[in-house]
């Protein structure tokens, strides 16, 4: 299979070029080029580097950054930045299942503010443990509990969100991503069938289309 990402989708390691249509096919660009890119995207962002070494400093357990807070930068370097503000928004996921779980959550936050409090970023903190997924798909159990923060990225509720990353402590990153970057890359808005209802789909939607307008997200 070819790798096209050196040559056609990445002009150099700035960032000046970056042909969205190749990283987004995986007959074209393989997901370990995808990876590698993702990590150059995110690491040419400082203020997002900073945050997740504040974060990694706390010692959360299983954590990660999800969601938009990976797509959105990610989408900023293909398509430019966003038409509206409000893109700056840090989404954590960890898992603590112990008795302390919900005492500890309220220290992490506050924790997490004040190394935080010099960034851009509205700061969403979600604990996995003892969270269960309800669902719209009469084949599915209801109630199921999640077991990790892994886990927790397989059920979210937009496919295409269904990303996490974290800072190691020797300055590697982790990438999590249960279905893939392909989607992510292609910018295309996906539900994940049985787990989301169509009013919550669609609020998300609507807030990236107004983002980006230009570009078709589903």
């Amino acid at each position: 299979m070819p790798k096209l990402v050196r040559h056609s989708a990445l002009a150099n390691a700035n960032l000046e070029y970056l042909d969205q249509a190749t990283l987004a096919d995986p007959q074209l660009t393989s997901e370990e080029d995808r990876k590698r890119l993702l990590e150059l995207v995110l690491r040419s962002n400082a203020h997002l580097i900073s945050a997740m070494k504040g974060i990694r400093s706390l010692q959360l357990p299983d954590w990660c950054i999800s969601g938009p807070s990976i797509a959105w930068p990610l989408w900023t370097a293909l398509k430019g930045n966003p038409a509206m503000a409000g893109n700056h928004q840090l989404y954590i996921t960890y898992y603590d299942p112990s008795e302390q779980a919900l005492e500890k959550e309220a220290t992490y936050l506050r924790h997490i503010r004040q190394v935080l409090s010099a960034g851009p970023y509205q700061v969403h903190l979600s604990n996995q443990a003892g969270h269960v997924i309800h669902h719209d798909s009469e084949r599915m159990s209801n109630g199921t509990p999640v077991t990790c923060t892994a886990e927790a990225l397989v059920r979210d509720p937009v496919q295409t969100y269904a990303l996490g990353v974290r800072l190691e402590v020797n300055g590697s990153f982790t990438v999590l991503a249960p279905f893939g970057l392909s989607g992510v890359f292609s910018m295309k808005m996906e539900r994940n069938t049985g787990y989301c209802d169509e009013e919550h789909f669609l609020y998300k939607l609507r807030r990236v289309e107004a983002m980006w307008p230009s570009v078709a997200l589903r």
